[in-house]
């Protein structure tokens, strides 16, 4: 009886083993980790990118000789008339306010300025702005009307051209590169044949290129590298007998693969400054395709759309030739005004640039939005791609990511909506806080494990474990099975056994009965 017990209760073990250890261990060790992303606030942000934005830039009012003591409270009900009858896709507007000698001169300020004539003028090294203004203005009340149209329409033209709906937009370009924050450079001198020449590319870099360098470093970081190449005119020469040659023409004859299979850089975006010269055996007359009367120069440049400028010269070099820097000079100025285009800093190369820092200023805040932008579409699209595979790993870098991505855009709409930030090292700061934000993004859906999409469906997980869980479970439920099967079946042999041993008694003592009885009587007789 004990043995039957105890090999009940073994058995009673192993299945309770089986079913509260090892199942739950082996769906434990099996299950992907999922962190559990804030799929609603991320939704919410994509249906509406704007709905905790209002860019405020500041701009203080510094009149001359009429000290207009409520001037800012007058131009502020003009520039919020101007702003409302625009339909913005952004919400921005300007903060009016007046001028004292604790403002730091790195943010946008208005001078008025008393003249004969009503007008404006932009700095060119500032972020100041003069209107100049009359006495008849001041008498007609014209002159709050007229700084906020100067303002809407000039200093600040590009916010209002790309925040707002505009029914007839200026149609994009093609021609500027993705934006991001390094790019290199690469300068090269091309010449037709392989005759030994020089330049004096260094001291222009230094000279002429290094301030501009140093103009757009709160906005790309550029690296630089430069080379003479032989033998190598882009194929230009083929164009020789073309009169009047357009952009068009030239990006379909250039053969720009030699000259990009040398370029191997660690930044995502190159541009390129070609400086070509004709073979010397080959066009001794020189590309009759130049001609450039306006500045009456031997050479004329191009801009090849998302690639960079290449410059092409009409004459052929001679032996021991040497380009000095006035002769690169002139070359180099007209690839920086260029470069505006290309990195996306103006919209047409026929837009006069009259004011650098204030573009460049502008240019941070739609970059910032744009990265706003682009970080909540990465993080939407990372969304959708978990729910479309409901069994695909998100690890805990993924989380970790798009918190801090969610947390760093928070303090970036702080700073765009705060009227009292507004200098360079402000929007500074922002702009790398928003390439940040996109690379902390972009960092979680990338991801080795998400963009390898491993995971495992509920089907492929028991097809693969069903051969080992199969005959474990048969032959722990059976050796059960079994186990309480022989013992019913002891339980039954032993009542036989008892039935048996009780027949067989009572059988014995009828036979000693009859003995007796039989004894008894041969006694009597």
């Amino acid at each position: 009886m004990l043995e039957k017990n105890l090999r009940k209760l073994i058995a009673i073990c192993f299945l309770l083993t089986y079913v509260l250890l090892g199942i739950p261990l082996w769906y434990k060790l099996t299950t992907i980790y999922r962190a559990t992303l804030p799929i609603d606030y991320i939704e919410s942000l994509h249906n509406d990118q704007y709905q905790d934005v209002h860019l405020v830039i500041p701009v203080y009012i510094k009149p001359d000789v009429y000290k207009f003591p409520d001037i800012h409270d007058a131009v502020q009900i003009q520039i919020n008339h101007l702003l409302n009858s625009l339909k913005q896709k952004v919400p921005w507007s300007l903060q009016i306010l007046p001028y004292d000698d604790t403002i730091d001169e790195k943010n946008h300020i208005i001078n008025l300025e008393l003249a004969d004539f009503v007008g404006y003028n932009a700095a060119f090294d500032s972020k100041e702005t003069t209107v100049y203004y009359d006495d008849k203005s001041v008498a007609s009340n014209d002159l709050p009307f007229f700084i906020a149209q100067t303002l809407i329409e000039h200093t600040f033209h590009i916010e209002a051209s790309e925040l707002n709906e505009i029914e007839q937009p200026t149609p994009q370009t093609s021609i500027s590169v993705a934006y991001t924050p390094n790019v290199h450079l690469s300068i090269s001198l091309l010449s037709g044949d392989g005759l030994p020449i020089g330049w004096d590319i260094e001291t222009t870099l230094k000279d002429y290129f290094s301030p501009f360098r140093e103009l757009l470093s709160p906005v790309v970081n550029f690296t630089v590298d430069t080379s003479i190449i032989y033998y190598n005119d882009l194929n230009l020469h083929s164009l020789n007998s073309t009169s009047n040659i357009t952009s068009t023409q030239l990006s379909h004859a250039m053969d720009l693969s030699e000259l990009s299979s040398m370029n191997y850089f660690s930044e995502s975006v190159a541009l390129n400054l070609a400086i070509v010269f004709p073979s010397l055996e080959r066009n001794p007359n020189g590309f009759e395709f130049i001609n450039s009367p306006k500045n009456h120069s031997n050479w004329q440049s191009f801009v090849v759309p998302q690639w960079g400028v290449i410059t092409i010269n009409k004459y052929p070099l001679r032996k021991n030739s040497y380009l000095t820097e006035s002769y690169l000079n002139p070359i180099m100025y007209q690839f920086a005004q260029d470069l505006f285009e290309l990195l996306g800093l103006t919209n047409s190369l026929d837009d006069e640039l009259l004011s650098p820092i204030i573009t460049i200023d502008s240019f941070k805040r739609i970059t910032i939005l744009k990265n706003l932008e682009k970080a909540t579409e990465t993080l939407w699209s990372l969304v959708k791609l978990t729910k479309s595979f409901q069994q695909m790993a998100i690890p805990k870098e993924v989380l970790e990511n798009v918190r801090k991505a969610l947390e760093l855009r928070l303090n970036i709409v702080e700073m765009l909506n705060d009227p009292k930030l507004g200098d360079d090292l402000v929007w500074s700061q922002a702009l790398i806080m928003s390439n940040q934000l996109v690379e902390y993004c972009e960092t979680a859906f990338f991801h080795g494990e998400m963009l390898k999409q491993n995971f495992f469906p509920q089907e492929h997980k028991v097809a693969v474990y069903l051969p080992l869980l199969g005959p474990l479970t048969i032959v722990t439920l059976m050796g059960v099975i079994k186990c309480f099967k022989e013992n019913k079946l002891l339980a039954k042999l032993q009542e036989i056994d008892e039935d048996v041993s009780s027949t067989t008694i009572y059988n014995d003592d009828e036979k000693q009965d009859e003995k007796l009885i039989q004894g008894s009587e041969s006694d009597e007789l």
